[in-house]
């Protein structure tokens, strides 16, 4: 039975985590307030829902308790971040994930409940600085990918 997993938040962060699940052969279940980003993927993905994830009463419809885990992709609305990262749990989320813009917000988003944050930007950044310093093909890899599978070293045209 494939993972069934909860993406909250589609913008380009989110999108891509989500795209990514399914293509690995997940259950998506992808969710976020703007109806423009559910259309941009919900050809991609199992389910793609415009819904409020603050409110717990709305964030029931899709049964989060019975996903594996869910990502709070939420980029820009730090409270709405917190918000959803404390319905997912005040509903029974084991495993939640969420985005953070600074490493003030991730503290936050962990008192709030989430067992893991993401600082995007920080972790790219020392993925490549490892890279550089020869340590690691981390940030290579995660850059082929962000230009479409272009080995390192190639550039789009």
């Amino acid at each position: 039975m494939a993972k069934r997993i909860l993406v909250i938040g589609l913008g380009r962060f989110g999108a891509a985590v989500a795209e990514s699940l399914a293509q690995q052969g997940c259950e998506v279940v992808a969710v976020d307030n703007d109806m423009d980003h559910i259309d941009a993927i919900k050809s991609k993905v199992t389910y793609a829902l415009e819904l409020d994830a603050t409110d717990p009463a709305a964030l029931r419809a899709v049964d989060p308790h019975n996903c594996h885990a869910a990502v709070v992709a939420v980029g820009e609305n730090f409270e709405g971040a917190v918000l959803t990262v404390a319905a997912l749990r005040e509903l029974g989320v084991q495993l939640v994930i969420a985005r953070a813009i600074t490493p003030r917000h991730g503290r936050i988003l962990m008192a709030a409940g989430a067992n893991r944050v993401i600082e995007i930007e920080a972790e790219m950044g020392r993925a490549l600085g490892r890279e550089l310093a020869g340590g690691s093909d981390l940030a290579a890899q995660a850059t082929a990918s962000v230009l479409g599978g272009l080995p390192p070293g190639q550039t789009p045209r």
